[in-house]
């Protein structure tokens, strides 16, 4: 096994944190969770298992978005299906990823939530790369800082490989085929 950056029960714990921060700042208010697919999945099922122990009243909906090719972030960000009309509309809504690298994705999909007629819109990610930041925003909520290597496992993937490990780790050079 390659080295593995975060175990199963590590990342158990970082979710667990991050749903204790989300559930005291939305103590009894309607919630809607937005994931960012695919990579957001397995942290999404788990962040909605570990809120589901504050009794928030939760929505939860995908909205699919890509901007890598290979290991390389394209500078581009495609909504797959197109932001659905009225998704966020008068509602409170966390978009939910599993990692932010440039920020592009993040700042594209807050942007057009406000358009919809969000009434609030905050950022959830698993993990943030160190320092490779193209926009302004930072992530509302933040499970760990990780140094800037391609990461696989937990959702994460390279060419749709590796997104099942329960765990995660970085691709290691001779993978990158």
């Amino acid at each position: 096994m390659k080295q593995t950056l975060y175990t199963e029960s590590e990342i158990k714990g970082v979710v667990a944190e991050l749903a204790a921060a989300i559930a005291a700042d939305f103590a009894g208010r309607k919630l809607l969770l937005l994931g960012l697919l695919k990579g957001c999945q397995p942290f999404l099922a788990d962040l909605c298992r570990e809120l589901s122990r504050y009794s928030l009243s939760l929505a939860v909906e995908y909205l699919q978005v890509s901007s890598y090719c290979g290991t390389a972030s394209s500078g581009k960000v495609t909504f797959d299906c197109g932001l659905p009309e009225g998704l966020g509309q008068g509602c409170e809504v966390i978009v939910v990823d599993d990692i932010f690298d440039t920020g592009l994705t993040l700042q594209s999909v807050v942007s057009r939530l406000y358009e919809n007629g969000a009434a609030k819109v905050k950022t959830c990610v698993l993990l943030r790369k160190e320092a490779s930041h193209r926009v302004v925003l930072e992530p509302d909520y933040c499970g760990a800082v990780i140094p800037d290597v391609f990461i696989v496992g937990y959702g994460l993937d390279y060419n749709e490989q590796y997104r099942e490990l329960p765990y995660i780790r970085a691709l290691a050079a001779d993978e990158q085929r």
